[in-house]
């Protein structure tokens, strides 16, 4: 459809693709609370949709702005 294209530059942002992870300043948050860890996660095999529950957790989604 768009036929054969070669990538330029490739940038990893944080989700709302206006700054480039490499400049983006880590915070640090103190958590106070229950600290007892979910489920474990299943990775593969079927999956019961009716009974999905899905948590992502940081850099479990990522953006790259992309210039070819």
């Amino acid at each position: 459809m768009f036929g054969k294209r070669t990538i330029k530059e490739l940038n990893e942002t944080n989700l709302s693709a206006n700054q480039k992870k490499s400049e983006m300043k880590k915070l640090n948050w103190m958590v106070i609370g229950d600290t007892e860890s979910g489920p474990a996660p299943m990775k593969g095999g079927p999956v019961d949709s009716q009974a999905l529950v899905v948590e992502l957790g940081p850099m479990e989604i990522r953006t790259f702005v992309l210039k070819f």
